[in-house]
């Protein structure tokens, strides 16, 4: 059966994009959608020199990924508009200097809105007029003060999770309110054939480390109790191996230099017992 046009063109380009990809020690898959193309553009500008975007079709990526990196590609159709960013950086290196430029944009009718936002209490920059009705129909109360529409008091007009309603979102650009974040979204990043999602990528250098001391601490623990030797476990191990022999020694009165005290004082605390046992005779 004969491929199609479409078929044999996004072959080629899959393994084009598999030759260029080998040319790098990091592969990140960005999410683009809901990211503005102009400020996708600064992010591009920003990565200049440290990383290479390839925009193409989802299934040429899955393609270019299957047979060199399959649990990356595996995670592709969890991701909308997906980007391949290509570096020689640290994948954590590439989320530092991600949330160092984040920025914040406007909200737009009918998205989530990230927090709870409030129209702080104060005058507005808008004059005595239309506005008025207009905060008045989203529950805002106003006074004029100065010639301005002042707000009376702070007022949450979104929660946290609701849809922005049109009327809202009109208000909150005309106030230049910008609650939405904008961050570059690598939602996976693979380096050393090890894949790391955004939940570990984005994490602040305090929480990483502080997960990295606690899974040391765990595996430790884990490799003390299994008797797994290790250069960090092998002290520990022969402690808890010296601990347990010494204990079955006084146990059984095996008598050594280490052991002797301890036998005599057990010794000593059987014949005190028995002596209160049989009425001190």
């Amino acid at each position: 059966m004969n491929k199609s046009k479409g078929s044999v063109k996004r072959s080629k380009a899959a393994e084009e994009l598999d030759k260029t990809i080998s040319k790098y020690k990091t592969v990140a898959v960005v999410e683009l959608s809901g990211f503005p193309s102009d400020n996708f553009e600064q992010v591009r500008k920003l990565f200049r020199g440290q990383a290479h975007f390839v925009y193409t079709n989802k299934v040429v990526i899955y393609n270019a990924l299957k047979n060199q990196h399959p649990h990356l590609a595996g995670e592709i159709k969890n991701v909308r508009m997906p980007v391949l960013m290509l570096s020689n950086e640290d994948p954590f290196e590439i989320a530092r200097i991600a949330v160092d430029n984040k920025a914040y944009t406007k909200l737009k009718a009918g998205e989530a809105a990230p927090e709870d936002i409030v129209l702080p209490s104060g005058p507005t920059p808008f004059p005595p007029g239309p506005m008025l009705s207009q905060f008045s129909s989203i529950g805002v109360k106003t006074k004029n003060e100065g010639g301005k529409i002042a707000i009376v008091a702070d007022t949450v007009v979104v929660r946290k999770g609701e849809a922005v309603q049109e009327k809202t979102a009109s208000i909150l650009s005309s106030m230049e309110i910008k609650p939405k974040e904008l961050m570059l979204s690598v939602r996976y990043a693979l380096n050393g054939g090890l894949v790391f999602p955004a939940s570990l990528l984005y994490r602040s250098r305090d929480e990483y480390a502080e997960a990295v001391r606690q899974t040391f601490s765990r595996s430790l623990a884990l490799s003390v109790g299994r008797g797994i030797l290790n250069r960090y476990s092998v002290k520990s191990v022969i402690k808890k191996i010296y601990i347990g022999v010494r204990f079955l020694s006084v146990d059984r009165n095996i008598v050594s230099k280490s052991t002797i005290k301890d036998i005599l004082v057990k010794a000593a605390v059987q014949a005190n017992a028995l002596t209160k046992i049989s009425g001190g005779k």
